[in-house]
């Protein structure tokens, strides 16, 4: 692995908060990682501008100050990374918000270099900005590695909360505990769209008992979707804190996808959270996925409920092999030297101009 250590490099968010898995995944692990190889890295200096520093990567930031930032870096000669996660452009089409995606466009292509965490969404951004073909390097996520927020302190309310999940649990003994945990957007993904998962589960239920938790911060989604669901269920209110001990008291989790332009480049996270948390994982295949078949059920819900209630012994090498190979593809090491690779590639362009 080539270093980067003699450069000095930013990354720009609009917050650097820990509750947003983006940011976890895209930005402060990742930083974290990279100081861990030796690479001078650091949040971006607001207040100051990065005048010195050899480049600035913002990070799924689209507003005033990414724009502000981005003018900044340009004007003290910074290489430019953009990066993003997420298909901003089927979010801005399914809230009718063209001028967002405009916006997005103009971003996307004054960068040097455009990050993806999969091939397919840089697919999905250089068909609404052809002007960044060529310019676009697949970062993966980082590993989402939970075991270190366990050591947190849980809030009174935290507390609360996880015992009435315990209770629920523990009131239907017998069931097979599955999860689904993740963000609702309109049309798109999230608890309102669970209605074949769900057909799945009742369907399973006939043979063998089974309770669904939902783990995020929409109750009222939750109420509005599981008042014409017929199986035990449970809201459990999403927090950094709560959320590994909440995870931990499943067996499976279940990562029902439909199929948009939105899923179709998502990254490996959902299911490899799950995974490294010890849970099986019931899935809908999208490309991202598919390394995963050798070791969980995708696209066969009936197969893999009765694998995690019948024969859970049986499962745990599989998920160990499938911890081992996403700590080899998705680790700190392996995404810190692949951010090293690809600001090596933006030194040597800046040393060409």
């Amino acid at each position: 692995m080539t270093s980067s250590g003699e450069g000095r490099f930013a990354f720009y968010a609009k917050r650097y908060s820990r509750k947003k898995a983006s940011i976890r995944l895209r930005v402060l692990e990742p930083m974290a990682a990279l100081r861990e190889a030796g690479v001078w890295v650091r949040r971006y200096p607001k207040l100051i501008g990065p005048k010195g520093y050899d480049a600035v990567i913002i990070s799924k930031a689209f507003g005033r100050g990414a724009k502000i930032a981005m003018r900044a870096a340009q004007a003290a000669g910074c290489g430019l990374i953009f990066d993003i996660c997420d298909n901003r452009f089927a979010n801005n089409r399914v809230k009718g918000s063209a001028h967002h995606g405009a916006r997005t466009s103009q971003l996307l292509a004054q960068a040097d270099i455009v990050t993806v965490p999969t091939e397919a969404m840089g697919d999905l951004l250089t068909a609404s900005t052809p002007e960044i073909a060529g310019r676009v390097r697949v970062v993966p996520d980082m590993l989402e590695d939970i075991s270190t927020l366990s050591s947190l302190r849980l809030s009174l309310g935290e507390r609360f909360q996880l015992r009435r999940l315990g209770a629920f649990l523990a009131a239907h003994p017998d069931a097979l505990h599955v999860v689904w945990f993740g963000n609702n957007m309109a049309g798109v993904s999230g608890v309102g769209l669970l209605d074949e998962a769900l057909a799945q589960l009742r369907q399973f239920a006939q043979r063998h008992p089974v309770t669904l938790t939902i783990i995020n911060n929409q109750p009222s989604a939750y109420r509005a979707a599981s008042a014409k669901w017929d199986i035990p269920s449970f809201y459990m209110p999403w927090s950094l804190v709560s959320f590994p001990a909440a995870l931990k008291l499943h067996r499976a989790a279940i990562i029902p996808v439909a199929r948009n332009d939105y899923t179709a480049g998502k990254s490996i996270n959902r299911p490899a959270t799950a995974i490294m948390a010890g849970l099986g994982v019931i899935a809908d295949s999208i490309g991202s996925y598919e390394e995963l078949r050798p070791f969980i059920a995708l696209d066969d819900w009936q197969d893999g409920l009765a694998r995690y209630a019948f024969g859970w012994e049986a499962e745990q090498e599989r998920l160990a092999q499938a911890r081992a190979h996403l700590d080899e593809h998705y680790g700190r090491r392996r995404i810190a030297a692949r951010w090293i690779e690809v600001l090596n590639e933006l030194q040597a362009r800046r040393l060409r101009r």
